[in-house]
């Protein structure tokens, strides 16, 4: 019994020690540590700091990012930091728990690239944000995978100041968009500087998955280090590396459909009709349609088409699909590959665009001292559009309604009918025959860093890379057959489109090697910070193409040259040759991290320009204050950062064509000696020895601050910019009669400025996330100088103006009553005897009586945005995360002018609304059918406001918390989510995209419209 008694207590006693225990057990916080893309981050060091105790625990995220807090206090405060290198550092303040549950964090970290406590990428380096003296605009590459569009530099627009974006073309493959860096400043190519890895790429074909940031070099201080080439901007484009650790396998999917983000509303059959009709009878012409074609088409027995929805698509699919493995050893080697497939469709069959990218990023850590890398990036490219091009969309804008796309099976099972303007828009897409290129390039770059052991914070690194391309393009031209209707007799007429059957090839490839060394010195003294650069760099390119073709192939079966006859065959071909060499050095100093001065350089030398002209040299020095890191502002509870810079220099431009200091022939028309003929010689013109650099000279100044630890930040930035020694001939100012072709010449010079700035916001409350940012640019181009006649009148010249200005006369309304008519200057030359009611009405500038070219001055703005606006912003709860950016433009104006039923062609919807007696407020001039010269001429009537504000990217996701069963079968993270790009646009225009291309039938024609997108899609992490 005693023995029970004993047990029984001792069973007690333990009862009470394990439920003692229990009550005491204090709470645990598991967790989580992703990046933004879904990677886990192993190796996160996480600072736990008790508020009221002021003690610090610091652990570390294991395998595949989990981490687990232990013996936390219910109701005590907290402090989490959460560090990662190379991303931004994050927090959770005040944190409490309340009870003794467990607890869960999901933590996601994105690049550091734009704070102050990490490096950003700068030419031919990097540097700390805090550090940086010169405007510089950067970008996480995260952002660039939220619903993210098939070329990378339509991405950009509205998420970083000083870039300035036109997409002119939705066109699969053929979407490259104007892209400035703080606006125009020279009359040639004002195209930024791309450089991807430290070697000048293309950027728009890369995946958006390979990237790690994107960096704008945008004032001299930061961009003279590429001398010839920074005048007009600098991108950096830095892709991925592999990090040390577990390999990561990660899987990136997305599928969607697209559509025309605006397309023409044309007239249905009853309105083509009935304007016709009018715009016949105001030429004093019989009407087209009689009353009882009305009513035909009206009872549908003659019938009302839409071309559009006939010839194109409704959708187009696309998708795009990315793989990644990434990790690697710290002391060993670390990998980075990437493998990425875009197939994207375009609105008619044959308009298509595949790319297959690679890249492998290879660093080996080969001693303490030694370290090599290895960078390979590929890319296949398969691009393809009907033979007819884009001319495709003007057939579509002149069919005819009133004709059918198709004929009767009884006449031809699915045979074409004619668009009333013999040729079916049908046939141009699908049976014209193809224009096909495919691309291939190879990137290669193999790099070696030593670090120098006996001297502290010197090395030395050389980079070696050798890019190649090959292209080859062919494009078949096929008859095809189509039927015309002829009403009346109830007839059908099979004809064949003209021209024949004809091929075109050629290929091109081009190469590209760079070799750069590299000295870089980075020590302390005390207070004092001093780094240093000297780099070499010299590239070679070399470009070569071969065409050939052959017309009038007896038979479509066989797209090869031997099949077509030799008779008028065609060959031709052509090579150059480029090279530079360039010396670049740098100089970074400041004290105690208040007082910053940097001085750089390039000597640069470029085979373009004359032995004695070859040779220029662009310094620069900017100057930083961080007012921040003073005494009196340094625990400032409010202001968390401020810092004034400003930075004053020089860089260039060799844009231009080789060789022009030197004499040349072509050969020309020749003649017949005998029974032979000989061709001639033709020379390219005046050689000019004394052709050099453009050069632009560059001021900036900038301040950016931080309020209440970060929550607010921004930056405002004014800048002035003007090029000189721009190339430009003298043919206006020597006369035509000359007899010989001008040289360019030094001459041209302009001015550039504007200012930009950000502001933005971020808070994080418990599960709850905020982000957003507003971004604006606002660059004003002037011509300073250009050749113009000696006598040239103050109202066409083009010096004082902004580039792209557009001239022409002044609408100033329409005419209301003939007697208006009789009255004002003379438009036709005829005493306006042409002019009637509803015909637009012109300025007489100089008050002569006469309306012609001596009125023509200068109308609107120019066809580039001076000013372009963003605005992006994250919410996140938990698992979910929304994600916009909205951007917009303001200052510029769209020509668009369109000569309604011209031979009888269909017109746009909104000629309905043109001037008749009973409407005269009417927004559109008099109906004719044809082209009504006065109302043809170019004025200002024509010039669309075109400011937009658009929703470019669109992206809601939930990202899963990894439970027993995702851990199971490996998954380690989990993210689903639906977005879409250019979805909504609020403009003016009503059928055309903002950022079209002028249309004008005497220059321009229809473009293939823009394209908006839906998609859903998966990351998925191993």
């Amino acid at each position: 019994m005693s023995r029970i008694f004993i047990r029984l207590g001792a069973f007690m006693l333990l009862y009470g020690l394990i439920f003692q225990s229990m009550a005491q057990q204090k709470p645990i916080i598991n967790g989580k540590v992703l990046s933004t893309t879904g990677e886990p981050l192993a190796g996160t060091s996480i600072s736990i700091d008790n508020k009221r105790t002021g003690e610090r625990k610091v652990i570390t995220a294991g395998e595949n990012g989990l981490f687990q807090i232990s013996n936390m206090i219910i109701n005590e405060k907290y402090d989490l930091y959460f560090d990662y290198i190379g991303y931004r550092r994050d927090s959770i303040l005040n944190y409490s728990i309340l009870n003794n549950e467990n607890n869960t964090l999901l933590i996601r970290l994105s690049s550091a690239l734009n704070i102050l406590e990490d490096v950003v990428v700068v030419g031919y380096g990097t540097q700390k944000k805090s550090d940086v003296s010169g405007a510089i605009s950067s970008l996480d590459g995260a952002a660039l995978t939220k619903a993210p569009v098939p070329n990378l530099a339509n991405s950009l627009a509205g998420k970083m100041t000083g870039v300035i974006t036109a997409q002119r073309s939705g066109k699969p493959g053929f979407d490259d968009p104007t892209f400035l860096i703080r606006g125009q400043s020279t009359f040639g190519d004002n195209g930024a500087l791309v450089l991807v890895d430290g070697v000048e790429r293309s950027m728009s074909r890369i995946d958006p998955n390979e990237i790690a940031s994107v960096t704008v070099l945008k004032d001299a201080a930061s961009a003279a280090v590429y001398g010839a080439r920074g005048a007009n901007g600098v991108v950096l484009i830095t892709t991925k590396r592999g990090q040390a650790g577990k390999t990561s396998l990660s899987y990136t999917g997305s599928f969607g459909i697209q559509q025309p983000t605006r397309v023409p509303k044309m007239m249905n059959a009853l309105n083509y009709a009935t304007y016709l009709n009018m715009a016949k009878e105001n030429q004093g012409e019989l009407k087209r349609f009689t009353d009882q074609d009305i009513e035909d088409i009206k009872s549908g027995k003659i019938p009302s088409t839409n071309w559009w929805d006939e010839t194109l698509n409704q959708v187009a699919p696309i998708q795009q699909h990315n793989l990644m493995l990434n990790g690697g050893n710290q002391n060993g080697t670390k990998y980075f590959i990437s493998m990425g497939v875009l197939d994207q469709d375009g609105l008619y069959d044959l308009s298509k665009f595949k790319r297959y990218n690679l890249r492998l990023n290879l660093d080996n850590q080969v001693t303490k001292d030694l370290a090599i890398s290895l960078d390979i990036g590929a890319r296949h490219e398969n691009l393809s559009q009907s033979a007819t091009g884009d001319g495709l969309f003007s057939t579509l804008l002149n069919s005819k309604p009133t004709e059918s796309a198709y004929v009767p099976d009884a006449i031809a099972l699915r045979g074409l009918g004619s668009n009333g303007q013999n040729v079916s828009p049908i046939g141009q897409a699908s049976q014209s025959g193809y224009s096909k290129t495919n691309n291939n390039v190879f990137q290669g770059t193999l790099q070696a860093k030593y670090d120098v052991p006996f001297v502290k914070g010197l090395s030395a690194k050389v980079r070696f890379s050798y890019d190649r391309f090959f292209s080859d393009a062919k494009t078949f031209n096929t008859p095809y057959t189509y039927y015309n209707y002829d009403r009346v007799n109830d007839l059908y007429s099979e004809f064949l489109t003209g021209g024949g059957t004809s091929l075109y090839e050629g290929t091109a490839n081009d190469g590209l090697t760079t070799i750069q060394s590299f000295l870089n010195y980075e020590n302390k003294f005390g207070d004092h910070n001093i780094s240093g650069l000297f780099l070499v760099e010299q590239t070679e390119y070399y470009y070569k193409n071969l065409q050939a073709s052959r017309v009038q192939f007896e038979s479509t079966a066989i797209d090869q040259l031997f099949a077509g006859p030799e008779l008028n065959q065609r060959n031709n071909g052509s090579a150059t040759e480029t090279a530079k060499q360039g010396y670049v050095g740098r100089v970074n100093y400041d004290y105690k991290s208040k007082y910053y001065i940097q001085g750089n350089f390039r000597y640069d030398g470029s085979f373009n320009f004359p032995a004695d002209k070859r040779w220029g040299f662009f310094p620069a020095v900017s100057v930083a204050w961080n007012a921040h890191n003073e005494n009196f502002l340094k625990e400032n509870p409010i202001i968390s950062n401020l810092k004034f810079r400003a930075s004053y220099g020089q860089f260039g431009n060799d844009r231009v064509p080789a060789f022009q200091y030197i004499s040349g022939f072509r050969y020309g028309s020749g003649s017949v000696f005998g029974s032979n003929y000989q061709s001639g010689l033709v020379d390219i013109g005046i050689p000019n020895p004394d052709i050099t650099w453009e050069t632009a000279t560059n001021t900036d100044l900038g301040v950016e601050f931080g309020l209440f630890n970060g929550l607010i930040s921004g930056e405002l930035d004014y800048f002035h910019k003007k090029t000189k020694d721009i190339l430009l001939p003298r043919n206006a100012s020597v006369p035509e009669t000359f007899g010989a072709t001008l040289p360019y010449e030094n001459i041209g010079i302009v001015e550039n400025k504007g200012f930009e700035g950000v502001l933005r916001f971020k808070k994080k409350i418990q599960d709850w996330h905020f982000q957003a940012d507003v971004n604006m640019t606002y660059a004003k181009s002037k011509v300073i100088f250009m050749d113009e006649p000696a006598d040239v009148e103050d109202r066409i010249k083009r010096t004082g103006k902004p580039l792209n200005q557009f001239f022409g006369l002044k609408a100033i309304g329409l005419f209301q009553t003939q007697g208006e008519v009789d009255k004002s200057p003379d438009q036709d030359g005829l005493s306006n005897q042409s002019i009637r009611t509803g015909d637009i009405k012109y300025l007489d500038l100089n008050g002569d009586g006469v309306i012609n070219g001596n009125d023509i001055h200068d109308i609107g703005y120019s066809d580039i945005p001076n000013m372009i606006f963003g605005f992006n912003f994250n919410v996140g709860y938990k698992g979910f995360d929304l994600t916009a950016n909205f951007q917009g433009a303001k200052n510029f104006q769209q020509y668009i002018r369109f000569d309604p039923f011209n031979l009888d062609a269909n017109a746009l919807d909104m000629f309905r609304d043109s001037w008749t007696e009973n409407n005269r407020n009417a927004s559109l001039p008099r109906l004719y059918s044809g082209i009504k010269q006065n109302n043809a001429q170019r004025s200002s009537f024509w010039l669309y406001d075109a400011s937009y504000l658009k929703l470019r990217n669109l992206e809601f996701a939930y990202t899963f918390s990894m439970n027993s069963t995702f851990k199971t079968i490996g998954i380690q993270s989990l993210r689903v989510f639906v977005g879409g790009n250019n979805l909504f646009q609020w403009s003016k225009l009503n059928d055309f995209d903002a950022e079209a291309p002028n249309i004008d039938p005497d220059r321009n024609s229809y473009y293939y419209p823009q394209l908006k997108s839906y998609t859903f899609g998966l990351n998925l992490t191993f």
